[in-house]
């Protein structure tokens, strides 16, 4: 039997495609997962249960590298233990094998695979996974480096060579040494790869690390970003649509039309498996359900009221689903109020959330018009206009209302803004009009009705 032991703090947003890496393996031995959390504040644990129910769990309060390790593999059964960290899923359904195949030399005590860097790996710690982890095999007999993101040892080696638990770091280092001082061999496998999207050494030269993975990528395709994937795959991942309504005279949310509009948006997206509206009232309710929504309670009335920021009716929203036991990976706010949405616009942000590695993207607006902001002595100049409109960097507008996509972790601190936010570029005119009165309900109902029967 081979143990995946798996470290995690907060590693709530990997736990899926770490998971359905390791279970996804094509391997001849049976496979156990344990799971070694030091007291996560997220949902890290709940999320690893609800793809892996079978997993082993160990729970730390401190922690310490080698320690929470060794209270691991004290927890497994296998023959061979597995060292990965939670942010490294597993390239493809091969690296288990490709570990455990090197250990039909009985001299060998330790396998590290290679680390290769995601499409929002920084160019520093890019450059460092590129130059460090290779593609020729080595087997080491002298050189001790060894890496626990991604390794194998054998349960013959540990329990000869346990991992120190008082020292705070470089565990594997100290373990490498000790095993080669013993003559055993370490072997360094670069089938078994596993993406690292932070890397393993920092830097204060940016530039320099820039230009030099722009040199590699160039003339080097097998380490160009295209040459790995993405771990992370909408396609297999749970993506929930959240759509607010709120019962007001001075709304627009009773509109069938704007309800329905929003919720056909999210029906023709590749990635979205449920759309779900939060309202405190059951007209809006049974609206929402007759257009193929699904309504799973209602609110509060308190958080309908107009103080109330739409961003805290989605936290309480999304904490409800997840105490109700659903746990989406991607949530996707909509609002009613911005009913001429681009096609492919929601598949586009949910692609550059996974694609670019940030916390949540929103649609934007570039605007390339002399633009000021009021200080409280006068006007300053925003935008560049010293150049022609086509030499311009622009400003973007950014309209998260009209599509958005976000990690649950950042919804949960009460804002779809929180943390790094990316940009996704859009250019239709008519996507930045907002509807929000009667009035102006009105002047766009024909547009809307040609739009729908043309």
């Amino acid at each position: 039997m081979i143990s995946v032991i798996i470290r995690t703090k907060n590693e709530e947003r990997w736990m899926r495609p770490c998971l359905e890496g390791v279970l996804n393996q094509r391997v001849d031995q049976p496979v156990e997962v344990v799971l070694v959390d030091n007291a996560s504040t997220d949902r890290t644990v709940e999320r690893a249960m609800a793809v892996c129910p079978e997993l082993k769990l160990v729970e730390l309060n401190d922690f310490l590298p080698g320690l929470a390790l060794n209270k691991g593999i004290r927890a497994a059964s296998g023959d061979y233990f597995v060292c990965l960290s939670a942010h490294c899923p597993p390239v493809d359904e091969h690296w288990l094998a490709n570990l455990l195949r090197n250990f039909e030399d009985p001299e060998v005590a330790g396998v590290y695979g290679r680390q290769v860097p995601t499409r929002f790996t920084s160019a520093i710690d890019k450059r460092d996974l590129l130059l460090t982890f290779g593609l020729d095999r080595r087997v080491q007999e002298r050189d001790t480096f060894f890496h626990n993101a991604n390794s194998m040892i054998s349960r013959t080696a540990w329990e000869r060579f346990p991992f120190d638990e008082v020292i705070t770091n470089i565990e594997d280092r100290l373990w490498g040494k000790q095993v080669i001082q013993a003559g055993y061999r370490i072997v360094y496998e670069p089938e078994a790869a596993v993406y690292h999207h932070h890397g393993i050494h920092q830097d204060n030269r940016p530039d320099r690390a820039r230009n030099v993975v722009r040199i590699m990528e160039d003339h080097l395709p097998e380490v160009h970003p295209d040459a790995f994937g993405d771990p992370f795959d909408p396609e297999w991942m749970e993506v929930a649509a959240l759509i607010p309504l709120r019962a007001s005279e001075d709304t627009v949310d009773f509109s069938e039309m704007l309800v329905r509009r929003t919720i056909e948006a999210a029906k023709v997206s590749r990635y979205i498996n449920r759309i779900l509206v939060t309202t405190e009232c059951e007209e809006l309710a049974a609206m929402a359900r007759a257009c193929g929504a699904e309504v799973p309670f209602l609110r509060p009335a308190e958080l309908s009221e107009a103080r109330v920021r739409v961003d805290e009716v989605l936290r309480h929203f999304l904490e409800q689903l997840e105490a109700d036991g659903y746990l989406p990976d991607i949530v996707v706010p909509l609002e009613i109020s911005y009913p001429f949405r681009p096609q492919g616009l929601i598949d586009g942000v949910i692609e550059h959330l996974v694609r670019e590695g940030g916390d949540t993207v929103i649609a934007g607006l570039p605007e390339y018009r002399p633009c000021w902001r009021g200080n409280g002595e006068g006007f300053a100049l925003l935008t560049d206009v010293d150049h022609a409109r086509d030499e311009r960097e622009p400003i973007h507008v950014g309209v998260p209302s009209l599509a958005c996509a976000a990690y649950p972790t950042t919804l949960r601190q009460g804002s779809r803004l929180a943390g790094e936010v990316g940009i996704f570029e859009i250019h239709d005119p008519l996507a930045g009009i907002e509807i929000r009165s009667r009035d102006a309900l009105d002047a766009l109902a024909g547009r809307m009705a040609w739009e729908e029967h043309r």
